[in-house]
Parts: C-alpha cells; structure tokens; sequence
C-alpha cells in the first residue's frame, strides 16, 4: 500500500510539473519534477527517465545548459545508446557557446550508436563556423557509412560543395542526391 501511495503522489507530481512546463513556468515545473524525482517508489523508472528528460528542457529553456548537460550525463550513464541523449546534450553545449563540446558529444553519440543523424548536427556546427571543410568531411563520413546514405546528409553534401564554389562536385552531388 505504501509503494502504491508513494507511486500516485510521485505520478500526480508529474502531471502538476507537465502543466508548468506547457505554461512555461519553468521555473515551477523544475520544482515539481525535482520533488517528484525525490519520491522512491517502485516500478517508476521509466517515469523518471522521462521527468529527467523535461527537467534537463526546463533548465535548457531558463539557460541553464550546464544543468541540463549534467542531466542528461547522468542519463547517458545509465543508457548510452540512447541517441535522443545525445542529440539533446550536444545542443546543450552548442546552446552554451561550446561547440567543440557538442562536437564530441555528438562524435561519441555515432561511435555507441552509429546513428548518421548525430554527424549531421557536426555538419550544421561546421557550416556555422563556415569550416565547410569539415562539414563536407562529416557529411561525406556519414554518407559513405551507409549503403543507402540519408537523404538529409545528401543534401548537407551538396550545399557544403556548393558553399565551397565547386560547383562540379555539387552538381554530381545533385545527381546522387535525386
């Protein structure tokens, strides 16, 4: 009866968090959660993976990328083929100005995953930085990985060759590409 108890209030704390954070009040919903976490109760875990999660979005959304990455550290410890984790941690740190940070999150999210998306989000760090070169290296990386490459990271080759003026390489990138 008590680990049933201790269940419903940590649930209904939940549910009390979720309306702060679709109201914005990040602040209160961070509150929330974290007593919410603070309950033992059986049978939750994959309640707190999530209450986490939205923890680590409210501190993102208030700035708090230090926070959130902690979070989501702690998330990967228990789970490090989680590819959401990854991408979430490595905006974190680009949020926080810390792109070669997000780099090697997302670098070490590929290596446990193999998940081609992740060396998109090194492309689009890598084209911000107009360092097209290494933007083309990891699109071509993340193409060349698969049989069938993504389209998206097609489509990231052509715009990195094509930013670089060669226009050759861009138009035979088309071609695959269509």
């Amino acid at each position: 009866y008590y680990q049933w108890n201790m269940y419903e209030q940590k649930t209904q704390m939940r549910e009390d968090a979720l309306l702060y954070f679709g109201e914005e009040d990040y602040t209160k919903s961070i509150q929330y959660f974290e007593e919410a976490l603070g309950k033992r109760a059986l049978f939750s875990d994959e309640m707190n993976k999530d209450m986490n999660c939205y923890l680590a979005e409210s501190y993102y959304r208030l700035g708090e990328y230090n926070k959130a990455v902690e979070i989501y550290d702690r998330l990967l410890e228990e789970d490090d083929t989680n590819v959401m984790y990854y991408h979430l941690k490595g905006e974190c740190q680009s949020a926080a100005g810390k792109d070669e940070e997000a780099v090697e999150v997302f670098k070490e999210g590929y290596e446990k995953t193999g998940k081609p998306d992740l060396l998109k989000e090194i492309c689009d760090i890598y084209i911000g930085q107009e360092n097209y070169e290494k933007a083309l290296e990891y699109a071509l990386k993340g193409a060349g990985d698969n049989e069938e490459p993504p389209k998206e990271l097609l489509y990231q080759t052509i715009k990195k060759k094509k930013k670089s003026q060669n226009y050759e390489a861009a138009l035979q990138a088309a071609k695959e590409y269509c």
